[in-house]
């Protein structure tokens, strides 16, 4: 029997694991909340929450990559998107609280 090893992207493995979140991230955020989800505060929570969940998994790759000695760049260039997607999703997050006061 194999025992299981883990897996820790470093080189070109991390760039591309980073591209790919990224990516993913993106597109998940482009696509906005679920039309299928008829209540929209719901919708919106669950939106925000996958968002949430992308960036974390960015910052963990970011740690990962930070730990094995990555490329100043590369590492400088994810944690530049990481903090302007933070600052984006906290303020689309205020600015839905804002808008949803007014219809109560």
């Amino acid at each position: 029997m194999t025992e299981a090893r883990d897996v820790v992207p470093h080189g070109t493995a991390l760039r591309s694991a980073l591209d790919i979140v990224v990516n993913d991230y993106l597109r998940f955020l482009r696509g906005g909340p679920d039309p299928s989800i008829e209540d929209a505060a719901k919708a919106f929570t669950t939106y925000q929450a996958g968002c949430k969940a992308a960036l974390s998994h960015l910052d963990m790759l970011i740690k990962i990559g930070r730990s094995l000695g990555a490329p100043v760049i590369e590492v400088e260039e994810a944690t530049t998107m990481l903090v302007e997607a933070r600052a984006a999703l906290a303020q689309s997050s205020e600015d839905h609280i804002d808008a949803g006061e007014g219809e109560c």
